[in-house]
């Protein structure tokens, strides 16, 4: 009984999570339910810095997000192969205007010290682009002033090329990576979407002055894993 009952409720979340996708409309409409912070709702403010989700990404910090987000959330480094530092904060369970998403963090990781990072992290993980991730909850209360680079909204339904095409528009780029994996690129935007056939899409929002360095990034892992050197996953996009 209990698990009919769970069935059936998530049923209606995800029969809601179409209906708003479908339906809710952006301020400037004449009708139906207006509010503004919804992922397609991008403001391009400078080159250095993009407004989506009641958040300014390459100004707001970390401690803008937990008090917009609204939700419990946890910190990570990454020792790259390329000895850089690169420092995420992810939100679980996110609610914006009754869209329910996942939501990640790329934070502002300039000046941290890996030795005195990894004196206080949790246990290592080592990724698939080889990169080592150390979970650093016990440090967040002092990288709550850390800026926000990068933003990655990960919806909790699965949305179809044609739902994506209606709310974002057409992108200038397609980069087809597999039979299941897509990057449509927005420039003008500062948005990467990754459509994938298997897995939960992903919107990337990413500050225009960053823009061209990440779309290289894309490419050039797409060439390698045609080349069967490598996996397009959601590390590609950092």
């Amino acid at each position: 009984m209990f698990k009919s009952v769970s069935l059936i409720i998530v049923v209606i979340l995800a029969a809601l999570g179409w209906w708003f996708y479908s339906n809710i409309t952006t301020p400037q409409a004449d009708s139906g339910v207006r509010v503004n912070n919804l992922p397609w709702q991008i403001t391009v403010v400078d080159p250095q810095t993009l407004h989506v989700l009641d958040l300014d990404i390459g100004r707001s910090t970390l401690d803008d997000a937990v008090n917009s987000l609204l939700s419990e959330y946890s910190l990570a480094w990454f020792d790259n192969p390329d000895n850089s530092i690169s420092l995420e904060a992810y939100f679980i369970r996110v609610s914006k205007s009754g869209l329910r998403a996942k939501v990640i963090l790329q934070l502002d990781a300039s000046g941290l010290d890996a030795d005195y990072l990894k004196k206080n992290s949790g246990k290592l993980e080592v990724q698939t682009s080889r990169s080592i991730k150390y979970p650093l909850d016990d440090l967040a209360h002092t990288l709550k002033d850390r800026k926000i680079l990068q933003l990655t909204y990960i919806p909790k339904i699965n949305l179809d090329k044609e739902m994506i095409t209606r709310r974002f528009g057409k992108p200038s780029e397609n980069i087809v990576v597999d039979e299941n994996t897509e990057f449509w690129l927005y420039p003008d935007k500062g948005l990467v979407i990754n459509w994938n056939g298997k897995a939960k899409e992903a919107f990337h929002y990413i500050p225009q002055a960053d823009f061209d360095r990440v779309q290289k990034s894309i490419i050039q892992a797409a060439e390698q894993v045609k080349a069967g050197q490598n996996t397009a996953t959601q590390e590609t996009i950092k």
